[in-house]
């Protein structure tokens, strides 16, 4: 749902307009994301512009709004930074033919590859570079979690909002042993997988469903605590992250069993929404810890 851009970073060294124009097409809530390739990528943007705008205001105004793009539009891609002896374009091409990008944007392509994009002629009208910020998927475990897969790897805490989240009942637990192997797999030590749900239950019945669950599915490096909220507070279900996160109109499990709504409608949070919600369900005491 979120597509992972590589960018070359001379594109947006020719001008500050150049600069704005390719930096406000991008966010997760728009469905594009530039992937911090390689690692010091900010560094080789600035490098660039300083070669060509050295001495001017717009070398300034670059340097101030590079410094402040937002994990939400430059994402943590935790891909190798290929051999630095070779230009930017060939370390992109030989890192997508190991892990594909969407797209690779850049200043030219000289072997007129069918997914290297020359800036100079993108436009939206390019259905390689079309995203969108809302899609219908099915119900299962794999498309709820894939909605949200590109952020899951840039983020040390992860919440999941349910109000009726069950992992005694398959339809929740195949989503929840998805995203922690998902989770696990990423190498990040420490990461939180917080779930949050409605208080509806009581408790001793509530840490049962857990308590025989939880243990045998969490991986190494990944802790998970779950939240109790009043039931009447808890109304849209989402995952969210640090970087970003995704609103569910139906709810956190699936319909593999195929005995509830077969679709659902997924629609990514614009930054200031994230806020709200993190700060909504960040603060409280965890009812229970697994580690």
């Amino acid at each position: 749902m979120i597509k992972e851009f590589a960018l070359e970073p001379d594109v947006l060294a020719t001008s500050f307009r150049d600069f704005s124009y390719f930096i406000e097409k991008f966010g997760v809530g728009q469905g594009r994301v530039i992937s911090r390739f390689p690692k010091h990528w900010k560094r080789l943007v600035y490098e660039a512009a300083q070669a060509s705008l050295r001495g001017t205001k717009e070398l300034n105004r670059i340097e101030v709004r590079l410094r402040n793009i937002t994990d939400d539009v430059l994402i943590a891609s935790k891909r190798p930074n290929g051999d630095g002896a070779q230009p930017w374009l060939t370390r992109a091409m030989s890192e997508h033919g190991r892990l594909p990008f969407a797209a690779i944007i850049a200043h030219e392509n000289p072997t007129a590859h069918t997914e290297v994009l020359v800036a100079a002629d993108l436009d939206d009208s390019d259905a390689r570079f079309q995203a969108t910020g809302q899609r219908h998927i099915t119900r299962t475990a794999a498309e709820i979690v894939g909605c949200v897969d590109l952020l899951l790897g840039a983020s040390k805490t992860v919440k999941l909002i349910d109000p009726h989240f069950d992992p005694n009942k398959a339809r929740w637990r195949r989503m929840l042993g998805l995203l922690l192997t998902v989770l696990g797999n990423n190498g990040q030590p420490g990461v939180i997988l917080e779930i949050h749900r409605a208080d509806n239950a009581l408790p001793g019945n509530l840490q049962h469903c857990f308590d025989s669950r939880i243990p045998n599915m969490l991986p190494s490096g990944v802790t998970v605590q779950v939240f109790l909220h009043p039931e009447a507070a808890m109304h849209n279900r989402f995952i969210l992250t640090s970087v970003g996160g995704a609103s569910y109109h139906t709810g956190l499990d699936d319909n593999e069993d195929g005995n509830s709504t077969a679709t659902d409608l997924v629609s990514l949070l614009a930054p200031g929404v994230l806020a709200t919600e993190w700060a909504t369900y960040s603060g409280q005491t965890a009812f229970l810890v697994y580690s």
